[in-house]
């Protein structure tokens, strides 16, 4: 018995955006000077994608019977 089923938080695609830049992989910041820098996000490392933390990454869950 048994078997997998399609992870519901990442949909089967393994990757999830990243809950600390929404997904963008960055962000905006001013400093005192005139202008903004652009800092990546050091928990997606700037892809804005992160492996799913429920599947990890398999994109797949077990089946588990009660």
């Amino acid at each position: 018995m048994g078997g997998s089923v399609e992870c519901p938080a990442c949909k089967g695609l393994k990757r999830i955006g990243c809950p600390e830049c929404g997904g963008s992989g960055g962000s905006r910041m001013v400093q005192g000077g005139p202008g903004e820098t652009w800092t990546h996000c050091s928990h997606c490392d700037g892809k804005g994608l992160c492996t799913c933390p429920t599947c990890l990454g398999q994109g797949v869950m077990a089946v588990v019977p009660f």
